[in-house]
Formats: C-alpha cells, sequence, structure tokens
C-alpha cells in the first residue's frame, strides 16, 4: 500500500510539472499576449525606431496626395497598408504603434513566413535570430491550440491520479497539496534558473540586437514563475487543511 502510495505520488508530481509546462505556453501563446511579444519581436527585428524616423513625412506626404484606397509601407520587411486618413490622422508615435500592431495580428496569422521574399534571412534556428523566428512560429493559433489540448490532458491526468490516492491515504488533502506544493517548486526553481541564464547573457552580450531578444526573454519567464506561485500557495493551503483537519487517530496512524 505505501509503495502504491508513493508511486501515485510521484505520478502526480510529475504530471503537475508538465500541467505547469504546458498552460505557461497555452497562456504565452493566446492571442492576447502572443500579439503583444510579436510587436515587440517585430520592434527588435525592423528596427522600427529607425524605420519610422526615416519614412514617417514622406508615408504622411503619399497618403495626402494618394488616390488608392491604400497606402502601403515603402522598404519595411511585412506587406502591410493602411487607410490614408489613418495615416494622415496620426502622429508619430500613434502611427508607431499601429504599425507594430498590425504587424502582430499578421505573424499571429502567419507566422514568420509573413516576411516578404527576398528579404535577408533570419538566420539558423541556433542563431538569436532563428531562435526568434521559432519563437514567432509557435505565437500562433494552431500551437495554442495544441499546448491548450495539453494542459487540459495533463489536468485530467491529475484529477483522476488524485482520486486514485483516495484509497491509498486517508490524509488526502495532505498528499495532494503536498505534491503540488512539490511540483510548483520545482517549476519555479526551473523557470528561475532559465531567467537567471537570459538575465546573465543580456549582461553580458555587446550585440544590441543579442541583447534586446535575450532581454525580451528574460521577461517572458515572469508569467510561468508567477503561475507557479500561486500553485505553490495553493498546494500549501491544501497541505496546511489537511494536516488541520486530519483526524487525530489518522495522524497516530
Amino acid at each position: 500500500m505505501i509503495s502504491s502510495k508513493r508511486r501515485l505520488r510521484a505520478l502526480l508530481v510529475i504530471d503537475l510539472v508538465a500541467l505547469l509546462f504546458a498552460l505557461s505556453f497555452a497562456a504565452v501563446s493566446s492571442q492576447g499576449p502572443a500579439e503583444r511579444v510579436l510587436g515587440r519581436s517585430v520592434a527588435i527585428l525592423t528596427e522600427v525606431d529607425a524605420y519610422v524616423d526615416g519614412h514617417f513625412a514622406a508615408i504622411q506626404q503619399q497618403a495626402s496626395q494618394t488616390q488608392e484606397p491604400a497606402v502601403t509601407l515603402p522598404d519595411f520587411p511585412l506587406a502591410l497598408s493602411f487607410l490614408p486618413a489613418e495615416v494622415q490622422h496620426s502622429n508619430r508615435d500613434q502611427f508607431r504603434a499601429l504599425l507594430l500592431e498590425r504587424s502582430a495580428e499578421l505573424l499571429h496569422d502567419h507566422g514568420a513566413a509573413a516576411f516578404r521574399q527576398g528579404r535577408p534571412s533570419l538566420g539558423g534556428y541556433l542563431s538569436p535570430e532563428g531562435a526568434l523566428r521559432a519563437g514567432m512560429d509557435i505565437l500562433r493559433p494552431a500551437p495554442h491550440g495544441l499546448f491548450a489540448g495539453f494542459t487540459i490532458a495533463f489536468g485530467m491526468v491529475a484529477a483522476l491520479l488524485a482520486l486514485a490516492i483516495t484509497p491509498a491515504a486517508r490524509d488526502w488533502l495532505q498528499t495532494v497539496g503536498l505534491s503540488a506544493l512539490l511540483a510548483s517548486v520545482l517549476f519555479v526553481a526551473f523557470a528561475a534558473v532559465v531567467r537567471a541564464v537570459f538575465w546573465i547573457a543580456a549582461s553580458a552580450v555587446d550585440d544590441g540586437f543579442a541583447r534586446a531578444f535575450l532581454t525580451l526573454a528574460q521577461q517572458l519567464t515572469w508569467a510561468p514563475i508567477r503561475d507557479g506561485l500561486i500553485v505553490m500557495v495553493g498546494g500549501a493551503a491544501l497541505a496546511l487543511a489537511g494536516s488541520v483537519l486530519q483526524p487525530e487517530g489518522s495522524q497516530r496512524a
């Protein structure tokens, strides 16, 4: 019985760690957070401030003179177009924000393939540019659906394992709470190490592009850490409740 109980606990901990990973990827790849990350990625890749400073006046002039229904951005790696009124009624900062918003929507729908053909390659997958390209392809509806499916599946397995513990342990709340606490501690520790690695790398690198990319990656690790801390508090609360509510005779046993 004790051996079976330990196996169930171990399986529950492993499943909860996997659940936290799946939940984190599902949260980051959902539309709102994904488009915010994609917009910041475009700002890094295209040096958007330099682009806007160099082209905004000409784009506004084109918008005021054109008879076409849309204004297309010149020399920009994404095929974006705007209504002439959108450009004419925008100042520099408003246009920059609109450009990044449209870019994020386009990349969310099409991934890195949305970059125009003939533009310089984003690099191999082992380069910072290639890693950013891979990240863009993850932040799309299809991968998000996959991560959400994994989250549901791991959640159902966790529920089944927790129910399976019931006949093997009278202190059910405490057992489940401690399992959740251990899983969240492992997950938060891993996420904190990854965050520290990104911080150290961003501090040590001299290349501005790589530093911006590493800083963005470091900032993205906060959401998984936050989710892990929430589960940690919940697990500790369940374990405490189990120890308080557990009958005295069960404790002696």
